[in-house]
């Protein structure tokens, strides 16, 4: 049976929560993450990743066209 998140809004715009993602940083990483968050305005630093992402797959796409 899985589990239900009741978390529903991370911060990035209503998406659900689907996993966590544990990774090794390099201290520059993680402070940069943090320093990110703040300039944001960005209520955790999971929403600074999921952001970062979305934009990372943007320029994927179109580099790809």
């Amino acid at each position: 049976m899985q589990k239900k998140n009741s978390k529903a809004n991370n911060g990035n715009g209503g998406s659900q929560q689907d996993g966590f993602i544990n990774v090794p940083v390099t201290r520059a990483t993680r402070e940069g993450l943090h320093d990110l968050k703040e300039s944001m305005g960005a209520a955790s630093q999971a929403e600074v990743i999921e952001k970062a992402v979305a934009i990372m797959l943007a320029i994927q796409k179109a580099a790809r066209n």
